[in-house]
């Protein structure tokens, strides 16, 4: 075989690899990207609701991991808890069971540092436990484990929170923080997923902060690792006019010869 015909098969795998590798990727049942829209990307998925009781958030660009790109910004008051801002999303039809799901978040928080920040509320607000930030700046199931790694006000963290019939994990840009054998993350039979918003019946019902979130996940499934990231749509186009520039350029030798 020519070199020249070894390289363009080489180069023919590689895309081909990479593009089934992306398909490989666990696939959402919902994802926001929150583009200037609530909508959901995945078709049938229903859209995610702002809460804006002040009417101060709205849609930006910002940059996210070095790139500039759509986001929407929460802005509210932690107290009274009725004037925090954030978002909700109603499970029901979404997921076959309230406790096998993940949830994976790209966002910041601006305030709070020090202080607790709730992240993923299960319970309609109900409760004083759920997912945050703790006021040592570690991502905490409450009351029950705390993870180990820093976290930054005003800078994007990916957090992924995956429930696995009581068995919580959660991570944080990647790294593995805890796992909790709990109940507490199981969705309540109102089927509503409250995101930024602390409760507004119990003790401590200020823990609040505004930011940003430029994205959220939800899967049918407890993942075991953190999601591949989804290529964009010009991701995908570059691969397939890969693969046919190769298949065109192996079609010309052939034709030639």
């Amino acid at each position: 075989m020519k070199i020249k015909q070894i390289i363009q098969l080489t180069a023919l795998a590689f895309f081909t690899s990479s593009f089934f590798h992306a398909q490989a990727a666990p696939t959402p049942v919902a994802e926001y990207r929150f583009n200037n829209s609530f909508a959901s990307a995945v078709l049938g998925a229903p859209a995610i609701v702002p809460v804006d009781p002040m009417g101060q958030s709205n849609f930006q660009t910002d940059s996210v991991f070095g790139r500039s790109q759509p986001v929407y910004s929460f802005n509210g008051d932690a107290n009274p808890p009725g004037n925090q801002a954030g978002l909700y999303l109603s499970t029901d039809g979404l997921l076959t069971t309230n406790n096998v799901y993940s949830v994976d978040l790209i966002f910041k928080f601006n305030e709070g540092e020090n202080h607790w920040r709730r992240i993923i509320d299960v319970q309609n607000r109900q409760s004083d436990t759920g997912f945050y930030v703790s006021p040592e700046n570690r991502l905490q199931i409450y009351p029950v484990s705390n993870g180990s790694t820093p976290f930054t006000n005003n800078e994007y963290h990916e957090v992924l929170l995956t429930n696995d019939n009581g068995a919580v994990r959660y991570y944080l840009d990647g790294v593995l923080q805890n796992t909790s054998n709990t109940h507490l993350m199981d969705i309540d039979s109102n089927n509503r997923m409250n995101f930024f918003l602390d409760n507004v019946a119990g003790a401590a019902q200020t823990e609040y902060s505004d930011g940003s979130v430029a994205l959220i996940r939800i899967y049918n499934e407890a993942l075991t690792a953190p999601p591949l990231p989804i290529p964009e749509p010009e991701t995908y186009a570059m691969m397939l006019a890969g693969l046919g520039l190769l298949g065109f350029i192996a079609w010309r030798k052939d034709s030639t010869k």
